[in-house]
């Protein structure tokens, strides 16, 4: 016959079911008798529920497949120790600047590259160190930057000055973490007339989603990004590099696959010096401060610069070949001016000093006349 449930003689009281069976699988039986139906009926809401609660809670259909089986691989999947990478600073489709309750600037700094190489590789996994003496970011001024379309004022400018770069880029789901260490320089009028005090920010850049105090962003993983849209007859992005006494634009060519977006919610702390209370009544110090980056990251052999391309060397165009020249031909410079320059330890910052101290004690001393 079926399983029978006992019912309560009150209305108030509610009904017990049997454990382990949804109530919404029982139906009424002859004589107020309530039997356990083994299936829903297979009628055509039931088959339309099923479907749609199966398609919106089944962890297959809700979670994202790699970048590598979605689309295009990750830049630097074949890299190695002692490659070069090249983090140029791509066309922005959103404002890329953004701090407490003001609204979001747009920032323009595209075809600014900033060097660095492959410290390290665990598995999938290359680090990355990038030099900051190579960092072309333009200053924040109304030659680059506008809100809601109007340029910043004249007078206002505000310098970065790039700390360190670092991190690391999982070249199997294409997702990249950069620590971006930077000081703000701000000024109205030049540093001689109103100079701001300097604001030391840490920007955790990732691919993934960033959340602060009150502002909130969301990235894009490389392989995942499609490829920006050539405008014919197009100039230069600034920052480009020059080959043989040509400008290359440095935003065009690359590969598949090596476009992604960074984003990053950083805490800006309250500032102390002079003009210190203009600084932190105007952005309400402590706030959150959004940052994106969209980029391309460029790796390549040094020893072939020619073969940028790694396994899609035969992609490759001769665009692309000729800005991984130019880029590695710009890392040598750098180099060699590291190289060449004059480095002083702190034994004999401290020699110095003391002979200079010596000399104007003896100086001072005798009250001699040079």
């Amino acid at each position: 016959m079926g399983v029978t449930v006992v019912t309560a003689a009150f209305g108030s009281v509610p009904r017990v079911g049997i454990a382990g069976v949804d109530a919404r699988t029982r139906r009424r039986g002859p004589r107020g008798v309530a039997r356990v139906a083994p299936f829903p009926f297979p009628t055509h809401r039931n088959r339309r529920e099923a479907s749609s609660s199966s398609s919106s809670s089944s962890p297959r259909a809700t979670r994202a497949p790699p970048a590598c089986s979605a689309g295009p691989r990750p830049p630097g999947s074949d890299a190695r120790p002692g490659w070069r990478v090249a983090l140029t600073t791509m066309p922005a489709t959103r404002p890329t600047l953004g701090v407490s309750f003001w609204p979001d600037f747009a920032y323009d700094a595209s075809g600014a590259t900033t060097l660095g190489v492959v410290t390290d590789k665990k598995g999938p996994v290359l680090h990355l160190d990038f030099d900051v003496s190579t960092f072309e970011g333009p200053p924040v001024c109304g030659r680059t930057t506008t809100v809601l379309g109007v340029p910043l004022p004249p007078g206002i400018r505000i310098d970065i000055v790039p700390i360190s770069l670092r991190g690391f880029l999982d070249t199997s789901t294409g997702e990249c973490r950069l620590d971006f260490d930077a000081r703000f320089k701000g000024s109205i009028f030049g540093e001689g007339f109103i100079a701001l005090p300097p604001m030391t920010v840490r920007s955790p850049l990732t691919t993934d989603a960033t959340r602060g105090a009150r502002r909130s962003a969301t990235g894009s993983r490389f392989g995942t990004v499609p490829p920006p849209k050539q405008e014919a007859g197009g100039s230069p992005a600034r920052g480009g590099v020059t080959m043989n006494s040509v400008a290359l634009d440095v935003c065009a060519g690359g590969k598949a696959g090596d476009l992604a977006e960074l984003v990053a919610v950083a805490s800006v702390p309250r500032v102390t010096g002079p003009w210190d209370w203009l600084m932190n009544a105007l952005l309400q110090l402590p706030a959150d401060a959004l940052a994106v980056l969209p980029c391309r990251l460029r790796t390549w052999d040094p020893s072939e610069p020619l073969n940028a391309a790694g396994e899609n060397a035969s992609n490759a165009s001769d665009a692309e070949r000729l800005v991984v020249r130019a880029l590695d031909d710009r890392f040598e410079i750098h180099a060699h001016r590291r190289r060449t320059r004059p480095t002083v330890t702190g034994e004999q910052t401290t020699m110095a000093m003391l002979t200079f101290g010596a000399a104007t004690f003896v100086e001072e001393s005798h009250q001699l006349v040079l």
